[in-house]
């Protein structure tokens, strides 16, 4: 009841100026939409003058183009006559569509070539002129049909007949025409005379709304002034009962003499008039945090900088400070400043400075964030279970568990010494970026997002002057407790969810996997599929992917796994380095969506070929060349001395890559060391072949029976 009152006094107090910006706000409306449809309609006018003009030129352009038509039969000069028909052609569409356009409305050719919308003519003189016009038109149009279009079969007769009756009636038609222009500026300028008249009343309208409003503003301005000596004294009050922090800080970085009481127990201390705030928050804050403050205190209180652009730069949101509590011991909580100009004329007397604690807030936020991270993971393998794909996620867990017992038997040999620690570094690189090759086929973003940032870490481990020492390893260590989390909340909700379902048993989970896969595509297929459109279309490309998978279901398991992880770093490599953009593609002459193609083949005696293949950019060692001496990995001198096998060899070494930018799915130079690496492991041949700007094929040969074959980069 309290509030409905209250929006009933504002409605009393304000109503003569609500009054006045309702009247300000409809007046105006109304000569906005005027102004608009006259101008729409004055638009509308303008084509059809102008295209009742083109009439004019294209009737005598008919007339011309028909007289040297019949001079090119008469002379027998048959490229007069090709280039007289196309004109005609040319000239009567456009006189016939512009007609029909007059007189039933239309998209007609306009003046500048482009499609225009022709308005039906609306007086009654023009459509008695446009009518006129077909009178004569029509049977003029039966007479030229023999001479338009692709069947140009016409007689000297016909040609004579249709040129007599042009040369009767052009005069009248372009008469019509001239009337149909005339009649059409007549309702141009009528528009236009009722246009100033409406902005004339429009403008005494605002005029005399604007004094209204003037004029009740001052009185009650009036009315306010009685009431801010009450408001000042009210002022006070507010100040001892508030729950925030509120002051006034001057030029000097001196408080006011008046504060909330609530201030001196959020900053935990005594508060003083005129302290100097500045040494306060010198003592309350990290240094960094300090220095960005006071910069940005110096930026409110100057007064070449708008205060909304520098809002967001605040870098006393959420800082955390430690406080004394009444039992004398230290406690952190997180407090929040907020700091607006007061003005005093045109210029900055004080900042008004709010305070609140935040510190529940923080503490909520922190756990909110925790609690929607492990619900992701939770929401991941569940969708990936009810997806019927638990076989992938529950190997790709197995995967995962081995991945982390490898690094963290790679720390444990670790000695304190800067070549085995990058030696160890190199190793856990390869892992980590396998592990997030399979995270990103299957969809699990937590895992693949989490080795993407442990990615950037190492790498800039590797690249660090100083070389990988210990620290570097102990941090690595560090990383490698977050992942046992995500693996183990991961795992724990497989295992739930597993058993719910009935899919604990690893045997049936093969054979009904092996059941599926006679009638639909092999797992493998589908992840290598969704995370190419994926990668894809974060880098605004477009492909294609074709799989020939079945056979690796005849494979070693071991090695069919292993060649399903190379297929992700050879996909993710050609869609990053090899598939061009839609307009670098357009511009080579190759259809816009690229393709990759994936196969494995069965050769007989144990002897198999897996290849991946795509139509990109392909392997140029110029290029490659180039990038070495722009990195500043080689000089000239050195990369002019290699020849074109070794520089593309490199592209195997770990840490090299072309990217210009790192992302989750290349700039790393970690995916072909990792290709290499896998290729040996399973006894393979790795082979190479690329031409220019056409294709990239990665061809791997391998025999399940073979116990060791060494690799070739063939180009």
């Amino acid at each position: 009841m309290t509030e409905a009152n209250n929006r009933h006094s504002v409605f009393v107090r304000y109503r003569k100026i609500i009054f006045a910006v309702i009247l300000f706000v409809v007046a105006d409306s109304l000569v906005i939409g005027i102004n608009f449809y006259s101008t729409f309609k004055a638009n509308e006018s303008a084509v059809s003058i102008n295209l009742s003009g083109r009439q004019r030129m294209l009737s005598q352009r008919t007339t011309k183009v028909l007289l040297l038509l019949q001079r090119s039969v008469n002379t027998n000069d048959e490229a007069g006559v090709e280039r007289n028909l196309k004109e005609l052609d040319l000239a009567v569409n456009l006189f016939d569509t512009t007609l029909k356009g007059f007189r039933d409305g239309d998209t007609v050719t306009g003046g500048d070539g482009s499609k225009v919308f022709l308005t039906q003519v609306d007086t009654d003189i023009s459509r008695k002129i446009v009518e006129d016009a077909y009178v004569i038109w029509n049977p003029y149009l039966e007479r030229l049909r023999p001479l338009l279009g692709n069947n140009r079969n016409f007689t000297t007769a016909q040609l004579e007949a249709v040129v007599s009756y042009a040369q009767d009636n052009n005069l009248e038609v372009l008469r019509l025409m001239n009337d149909l222009t005339s009649d059409l500026e007549l309702v141009a300028n009528n528009r236009a005379r009722f246009l100033r008249i409406i902005l004339i009343l429009g403008v005494f309208v605002a005029l005399g709304n604007f004094s209204y409003t003037v004029i009740v503003s001052i009185r009650d301005l009036m009315k306010s002034d009685e009431q801010i000596t009450k408001a000042q004294e009210e002022t006070a009050e507010i100040l001892l009962t508030v729950h925030e922090g509120l002051f006034l800080l001057d030029k000097d970085g001196k408080l006011g003499t008046q504060f909330s009481a609530s201030l001196p127990r959020m900053l935990g201390r005594a508060i003083q008039p005129g302290v100097d705030f500045i040494a306060i928050l010198r003592e309350m804050v990290p240094a960094n945090v300090f220095e960005a403050a006071t910069d940005y205190i110096e930026l409110l209180l100057g007064d070449r900088v708008k205060e909304s652009l520098v809002t967001s730069l605040n870098p006393l949101t959420n800082v955390p400070i430690r406080v004394l509590d009444r039992a004398g011991a230290e406690t952190e909580h997180h407090l929040s400043f907020s700091f607006n100009r007061v003005m005093s004329g045109d210029k900055i007397s004080h900042l008004l400075v709010t305070v609140q604690d935040v510190t529940e807030q923080v503490s909520l936020m922190q756990r909110l964030e925790q609690a929607k991270k492990q619900s992701k993971t939770e929401v991941e393998a569940l969708l990936r279970l009810l997806g019927g794909d638990f076989e992938s996620l529950r190997q790709f867990i197995a995967n995962v568990e081995r991945a982390l017992s490898e690094i963290n038997r790679e720390l444990s040999a670790t000695q304190n010494d800067g070549e085995q620690n990058s030696h160890t570094l190199a190793n856990i690189m390869r892992i980590v970026h396998g592990v997030k090759g399979e995270a990103a086929a299957l969809g699990v973003d937590v895992l693949e997002n989490y080795a993407h940032e442990c990615e950037k870490e190492m790498v800039a481990m590797r690249e660090s002057e100083e070389g990988v020492t210990g620290d570097h390893m102990v941090r690595i260590s560090v990383l490698l407790e977050g992942f046992y989390e995500r693996y183990s909340s991961l795992a724990e909700i497989v295992e739930r969810f597993g058993a719910a379902l009935g899919k604990t048993n690893p045997d049936g989970v093969r054979r009904e996997s092996a059941r599926i896969g006679k009638t639909e595509q092999p797992a493998v297929v589908q992840q290598i599929t969704s995370l190419a459109q994926r990668i894809a279309k974060d880098q605004d490309k477009q492909v294609e992917v074709f799989c020939q998978l079945d056979r690796l279901s005849t494979l070693p398991a071991h090695i069919a796994q292993e060649l399903q992880s190379i297929s992700i770093q050879l996909l993710r490599n050609a869609l990053t380095h090899g598939i061009e953009t839609p307009a670098e593609r357009s511009a080579l002459q190759k259809p816009e969506k690229g393709t990759v193609q994936i196969w494995c083949e069965n050769h007989g005696n144990a002897q198999y070929d897996f290849a991946v293949r795509d139509d990109g950019r392909g392997i140029v060692p110029k290029r490659l060349r180039a990038h070495l001496v722009k990195s500043g990995k080689m000089s000239e001198e050195e990369v002019a001395q290699l020849r074109d096998e070794e520089v593309a060899s490199l592209l195997f070494h770990s840490g090299f890559s072309t990217a210009t930018a790192a992302n989750r799915d290349a700039g790393h130079g970690i995916g072909l060391d990792i290709v290499l690496a896998k290729v040996k492991g399973i006894n393979g041949r790795l082979l190479v072949r690329s031409r220019p700007d056409r294709y990239t094929e990665f061809r791997i040969e391998f025999n399940i029976a073979a116990r060791g074959q060494d690799e070739a980069v063939d180009r």
